[in-house]
């Protein structure tokens, strides 16, 4: 019998490709959840793989919607990075709760 080797790079386009996974993943992960939102939902993604008491395939789709979330929250920081620096230089005042909430969503 021929060991088969795997290669995370090919499967993570493959899931990419399915309708059915993208529907799966796109319904967990959007942009329209707040930054804390993200946050909790990816410390809870952390503590089922870390419990290690799912399956392969599904630690891997755990894994993917994790990326994602983690993609989103990181463009998000960004923004309001960018926000702070321009408060900085130009020293304007600024309502972060508009500002943020409407550039997360």
């Amino acid at each position: 019998m021929q060991e088969e080797n795997f290669d995370f790079d090919d499967w993570m386009k493959d899931m990419a490709g399915t309708d059915e996974n993208k529907n799966e993943v796109c319904s967990a992960v959007t942009d329209e959840n707040s930054y804390e939102e993200k946050i909790a939902r990816l410390e809870e993604i952390v503590s089922l793989l870390e419990k290690g008491e799912v399956s392969l395939e599904k630690s891997m789709e755990l894994f993917q919607e994790g990326v994602e979330l983690s993609n989103l929250c990181a463009k998000q920081l960004s923004k309001v990075e960018s926000t702070i620096e321009k408060l900085m230089e130009n020293g304007e005042r600024v309502d972060f709760s508009k500002t943020v909430d409407s550039d997360a969503r």
